[in-house]
């Protein structure tokens, strides 16, 4: 009987809880505070996909940097910029895999390690945006060699923390 409650508690917590798991920071590293602080909602999701690639086993990119993205004023296009230099220097305590973002440098469609001409990723945010200063959406992930790997994702301010889930946007492949 015993076993079956236990069972059974452990199902329905699962089912209340559609957020995704925070990635627990490397051995000697430090929490960042992005997630518990509601001013940095576009932080909170870097540093998510950030831990998230950080996590696997197995990484298709040895060299990745992270940058910010911005409307360019004069051409109108989104230029990768690089973060704050205190946000750069916290996130490259966190994850020691992380370069800096003067390490990626984008060659056509490709990016590669400016010193050793390998394969790189560089991971970002965009079009994000916050519908109320505790609800925001927006893609993270990053770019490589012509290739996207961002996801949707729908960010909620809850319990003194960001909370983050994918959103689905309802497409359908045919």
């Amino acid at each position: 009987m015993r076993r079956i409650l236990l069972t059974s508690i452990a199902v329905l917590s699962t089912a209340c809880a559609p957020y995704l798991p925070r990635y627990a920071p490397a051995q000697e590293a430090f929490e960042i505070g992005f997630y518990e602080d509601i001013n940095t909602p576009r932080l909170a999701l870097l540093e998510y996909r950030l831990a998230k690639y950080f996590a696997w086993k197995d990484r298709p990119y040895e060299v990745v940097c992270a940058s910010q993205e911005r409307p360019g004023v004069a051409s109108g296009v989104t230029e990768r910029l690089p973060l704050e230099p205190e946000v750069e220097l916290a996130l490259l305590k966190r994850f020691p895999g992380l370069s800096p973002f003067t390490r990626c440098q984008q060659q056509g469609i490709d990016v590669v390690a400016a010193d050793t001409g390998v394969p790189a990723a560089i991971f970002d945010v965009n079009e994000f945006s916050c519908e109320t200063p505790a609800n925001c959406v927006g893609w993270g992930g990053y770019y490589a060699n012509g290739q996207h790997g961002w996801s949707y994702h729908r960010l909620r301010f809850e319990r003194g923390e960001w909370r983050i889930k994918p959103e689905d946007l309802g497409i359908v492949l045919t």
